[in-house]
């Protein structure tokens, strides 16, 4: 059954003032747990064929992801108390943005992303496709990243049609709606492993 969302793109307009950015999101010791915890893990959740849209282009590269995610179902079973304290700052994001955009919203399971030499990302929507067609994401509404480290080069966060480029720092965190007005990308990783949890929320009342 396809999903559907309560909220048509757009429905939070293009401002600026969406774009939630928070320092020391995360607490010390915490991060500190992660940090150490990282380093410790062989697997990964490795994706699913690359898919492509009726027009023939690429919409899911799973080359690109091999080897780079860890997922809820993992961590639940390697790590139960990781997979409990990234939970938690799941919780809090949501806390945040129901605040914020005085919405309800549902969660999903705590992922973690490893970011390598070489690794970017081109600016792009979560619920849409950039000419605002439709991807397989309809109900990624407001969408969060949580970062944990900061011992790596490269790897910015940047709005492009914001004019908002962002240094990592560990503990840093975003928010913004999941539409074409709030495209975002990575810049190419220099050195060093960037770890990072989006998040991907779905609207359940307004």
């Amino acid at each position: 059954m396809e999903e559907k969302s309560l909220i048509k793109p757009g429905h939070f307009g293009s401002s600026k003032d969406n774009i939630m950015i928070m320092h020391n999101f995360v607490e010390e010791n915490d991060l500190r747990t992660l940090q150490e915890f990282f380093p410790t893990i062989t697997e990964w959740e490795n994706p699913r064929e690359t898919e492509y849209n009726e027009d023939g282009e690429c919409i899911y590269d799973a080359s690109y992801w091999w080897d780079r995610m860890c997922s809820g179902q993992i961590l639940e079973r390697i790590a139960p108390e990781i997979h409990q304290l990234i939970n938690k700052y799941i919780v809090k994001m949501q806390n945040a943005i129901e605040n914020k955009f005085s919405v309800s919203l549902s969660q999903r399971p705590p992922v973690l992303v490893r970011w390598l030499h070489g690794n970017e990302q081109q600016p792009h929507a979560d619920k849409q496709l950039n000419d605002g067609t439709p991807n397989p994401f309809p109900t990624y509404d407001i969408n969060s990243i949580i970062y944990w480290n900061g011992d790596f080069e490269g790897g910015q966060f940047y709005y492009p049609e914001h004019g908002i480029e962002l240094e990592i720092e560990p503990g840093l965190a975003v928010a913004h709606p999941g539409d074409v007005h709030y495209l975002h990308g990575v810049k190419q990783m220099i050195s060093g492993t960037r770890w990072t949890t989006p998040s991907f929320y779905t609207i359940t009342s307004l």
